[in-house]
């Protein structure tokens, strides 16, 4: 799945609630990103993390890629990803694909998907994929709580390498919510 081709436009119509928060979240993995060197970017194991910070960061915008390209078509499956990108090995295309990714979810088309879409999910290799029905605005939900837990993974490795991450970066906005008071919004 390829993320370099940025073609966004400005967005009309209804937006679910988690389509802003998504996009902060992209910002401030950007921001992280930029505060990076290339070799804290794609260096391999961090710590006992056997994984580098670009491969987290590659997962998170695939599951968001394959969010935008699979509700349009009424299926949607996070498994189909590409691995070993330039994405996961170069800043610098990894910042272009967040920047990409981000204009393109918040030009996307929300009011024209379908109102059940079937997700495609692996639960075992050895198994076929399971069939579900769910909603645009669940996969929205599952993508932000998805890269949040990413970015927790990476606001690790990036203490173990010995930089800093902006002080929220990688908390659920529940656990964000408790520590300003604030457990209940509506």
């Amino acid at each position: 799945m390829s993320l370099s081709v940025c073609t966004a436009e400005p967005s009309c119509g209804r937006e679910p609630v988690a389509v802003r928060p998504l996009a902060g979240l992209l910002r401030q993995l950007s921001d992280l990103i930029e505060t990076l060197t290339d070799d804290e970017y794609a260096r391999t194991p961090v710590g006992v993390v056997e994984s580098s910070i670009g491969g987290h960061v590659r997962h998170n915008l695939d599951h968001i890629a394959a969010l935008l390209r699979g509700l349009p078509t009424g299926r949607l499956s996070y498994d189909h990803r590409d691995r070993g990108t330039d994405v996961e090995r170069n800043r610098r295309a990894a910042l272009e694909a967040v920047r990409c990714l981000g204009d393109e979810l918040l030009a996307f088309t929300w009011d024209e998907l379908p109102h059940v879409v079937i997700l495609e999910s692996l639960v075992s290799p050895d198994l076929p994929p399971v069939l579900t029905l769910t909603s645009p605005e669940r996969e929205l939900a599952f993508v932000v709580s998805h890269t949040v837990h990413h970015n927790a993974l990476i606001r690790v490795m990036v203490k173990l390498l010995g930089a800093d991450a902006p002080a929220d970066f990688g908390y659920a906005p529940s656990t964000l919510a408790h520590r300003t008071g604030r457990t209940c919004v509506r």
